[in-house]
């Protein structure tokens, strides 16, 4: 398992956060890591299978959980509603709960009632959709809206 470091000690007024201010590095790296989540997603049968050990990591924050990605690596692509999929939420939030991490819950811009059910089991945090979707989804009612133009 890799573990990422991010180093601030070299230039401590280039962030943003910080409104580009220069402070010393040592309180610097302190406010940008207090202010970083680290989100670890699981998308694999190995990721289940190591769930209990990548939890357990001092400083992970949050397991998202990859459903589409993960249904095509157990074998069952588009079976939203396969056991196998609300058993890697049940043990995944279980999981976390134990160690005081949140779950992410991604993949079911299509299935609402799946988000609703993994967020009472646990969920904290819901991907709604991706970036392409949205996009997507305004360009198909744009079209829409001219191909329905009386004329």
């Amino acid at each position: 398992m890799a573990i990422l470091t991010f180093n601030v000690a070299y230039n401590t007024g280039i962030f943003a956060h910080l409104q580009y201010r220069s402070f010393p590095a040592e309180e610097t790296a302190k406010a940008i890591n207090d202010a970083t989540m680290v989100i670890v997603q699981f998308e694999s049968a190995a990721a289940l299978a190591a769930m209990d050990e990548i939890v357990a990591v001092e400083g992970v924050d949050m397991v998202m959980i990859g459903t589409n990605d993960l249904m095509a690596d157990l074998g069952i692509p588009g079976q939203f509603d396969h056991a196998k999929v609300h058993d890697a939420y049940a043990r995944t939030i279980a999981a976390c709960k134990a160690r005081g991490k949140h779950v992410g819950v991604g993949g079911f811009g299509t299935r609402p009632d799946l988000i609703e059910k993994y967020v009472k089991m646990g969920g904290r945090y819901v991907s709604t959709g991706t970036d392409l979707a949205f996009l997507m989804s305004a360009c198909i009612q744009r079209a829409k809206q001219v191909r329905d133009i009386k004329i």
